[in-house]
């Protein structure tokens, strides 16, 4: 916010009265509006830029000289999901800042299915410590899925409201197309609040078309991040919704549909990028929201247009570009300096005219917060776990035909397939040889004690079991095994560690990975977390899991919102008729 005394600084600092804070001299500046690349300096007042004349000379404190290296603006993550990384909102700083990441629009969707909305307070305590910026997209529905699932925290319209007023806070988050085809009141009021303050709403219109994805725009959604194929961006694009390109651990979405955008010409102006579900893991190795941008470089987007979708055009989409997004006067001096305009590695970084990062690494001192006892013991079972809770009785004698969960590699849309299945003593059975595994979702906060059982396909364990408190966007803990043995074993380690991944095999757990905050994400450093969850994926081989990412996997099965099944803590769910079905097919 321009305060008084801020804008006379500025205004006195650029008539030479005062001198500024900063010189960045010597700079390619990229201009994302006028789309040029021209030599500049940079002149900062402490947390926003003066000027970017290259004739003007002025008064400075301290100049650094950038050696004729490109200054683009700090990047914007348009959507993600800040527990997912594992990281809490401290620890992700060494990971996303040194790539250039120095905005996150972040729905924090997933501790507020835990703790409701005192669950995103207790994130948002340090966020104004931070060397990034945190926006709010506002959870819109927690639970995502009413009657379909169990949640720890419910936010519901007064709590919307309320939080819609955060000075954090820049729209509705993502809301799926049930809640409005449906005409479900709660969530058209919500919609309501949102645009009557002139903030926007995020969509999630997976797997919708055609009039249904025109009614559902009509009602006020603003984007999508869930297009897996150019002809879906197209049709979203067409109906004046924004696109934002994705590429999380388990979700690459970003070569298929950039090269359709290269292909097809479309123009860039409606593109902006996010990562919604990436693991720190893969931050390190891959890179953030740099990642991206370099990606869509390489298939033949022009360098200065990636950069645009980075920053400018995510600001315009937020209604945040008077802030953010660019390196022109009056705005955040949030700035990279990148040697090569083809692989963006940034050198140095700026967060608010001060340097953050450097050569890959932070400069500023660590943060740490506390976080409340509360939110740390968030696994509570209202009943005993065994091998018998996950048993699947039937009255069929030999065989019987169940619903399956069939994978879709690189994406978490899935496939329902179904398969014929041997029943022994009156329980219906895995089939191994063809990589029919037993599918589990227990409900973890001490309220029903409900179990959902089904089958999935894709994961190839041979003997033994993985669990996970992470499982969108309810977090109860999904589990999937070649027997009831050892699926009891994981769930059961969960609830010890009070949250986190578990790794079985042969009835014995050999690896796990604690995730106290709500059990979502660890209380430890990034380094400690990327070891950790680096380990454990290469532990799942062990078992013969093939899965790049099996956790990330493992979360996205049980969401009730992502055709075409989902499996809760309720039972199977048809996705698009959001009802529940049966696992085993009656006839």
């Amino acid at each position: 916010m321009k305060t008084y005394s801020k804008i006379k600084n500025l205004i006195q600092s650029g008539l030479g009265e005062i001198p500024c804070d900063l010189k960045l001299s010597n700079v390619n500046l990229v201009n994302v509006y006028s789309g040029e690349i021209y030599n500049t300096n940079i002149y900062i007042e402490d947390d926003r830029i003066v000027s970017i004349d290259p004739e003007v000379q002025m008064k400075t404190k301290k100049s650094i000289d950038c050696g004729g290296k490109y200054a683009v603006p700090g990047f914007i993550d348009s959507h993600l999901h800040i527990e997912t990384t594992l990281l809490s909102p401290e620890a992700l700083s060494d990971v996303i800042v040194p790539k250039g990441t120095t905005t996150l629009c972040a729905d924090l969707m997933e501790i507020a299915n835990v703790c409701g909305i005192d669950g995103i307070k207790a994130l948002l305590n340090s966020i104004e410590k931070l060397p990034y910026r945190t926006y709010i997209e506002i959870p819109s529905r927690v639970p995502t899925a009413p009657g379909l699932e169990t949640t720890g925290g419910i936010v519901g319209l007064n709590e919307v409201i309320e939080a819609l007023d955060w000075k954090e806070t820049i729209s509705l988050g993502e809301l799926d197309p049930s809640k409005i085809l449906f005409k479900k009141e709660e969530y058209l009021k919500k919609i309501e609040a949102a645009l009557s303050r002139r903030k926007i709403v995020n969509g999630h219109a997976i797997g919708i078309t055609g009039i249904d994805l025109n009614v559902y725009s009509a009602s006020g959604m603003s984007d999508d991040h869930e297009c897996v194929s150019f002809e879906e961006l197209l049709e979203r694009i067409r109906l004046g919704m924004d696109v934002f390109i994705r590429e999380g651990s388990s979700e690459r979405n970003v070569e298929r549909l950039i090269k359709g955008v290269v292909e097809n010409k479309l123009s860039y102006e409606h593109l902006m990028f996010c990562t919604d579900d990436k693991h720190a893991s893969d931050i390190k190795s891959e890179g953030h929201i740099n990642y991206n941008v370099n990606k869509a470089i390489s298939l033949g987007v022009p360098p200065v247009n990636a950069i645009q979708m980075a920053t400018i055009n995510a600001a315009r989409h937020f209604r945040l570009e008077d802030e953010v997004g660019s390196i022109t006067p009056g705005r955040k001096a949030d700035i990279l300096i990148v040697e090569d305009l083809n692989n963006i590695e940034p050198s140095m970084v700026f967060f608010e005219g001060k340097l953050v990062a450097e050569q890959g690494k932070l400069t500023s001192s660590k943060v740490s917060s506390e976080y409340p006892h509360w939110i740390k013991n968030t696994v509570k079972f209202n009943k005993t776990i065994t091998p018998k809770s996950f048993e699947i009785k039937s009255k069929s004698k030999n065989s019987t035909k169940v619903n399956v969960i069939e994978l879709i590699k690189d994406q978490i849309i899935n496939k329902w397939t179904t398969e014929e299945l041997e029943i022994k003593e009156g329980l219906i059975k895995n089939n191994l040889q063809e990589d029919i595994l037993k599918l589990a979702v227990v409900e973890r906060y001490g309220k029903t004690g409900g179990i959902g059982i089904g089958f999935v396909k894709g994961f190839h364990i041979k003997d033994g079991a993985l669990a996970s408190s992470v499982s969108h966007d309810h977090h109860n803990i999904v589990c999937v095994g070649t027997d009831d043995y050892n699926i009891s074993q994981a769930v059961n380690e969960v609830k010890n560690i009070q949250g986190g991944f578990v790794l079985v095999k042969k009835g014995k757990v050999i690896g796990k990975m604690n995730l106290p905050i709500g059990g979502l994400m660890s209380s430890h450093d990034s380094a400690s977390v990327i070891d950790e969850i680096t380990n454990l994926n290469n532990l799942t081989r062990e078992i013969g899991c093939t899965l790049a990412a099996p956790f990330m996997t493992l979360s996205f099965i049980s969401l009730p919102t992502v055709p075409e099944l989902g499996l809760t803590d309720i039972g199977l769910v048809d996705v698009l008729k959001h009802k529940i079905i049966s696992t085993e097919i009656k006839i």
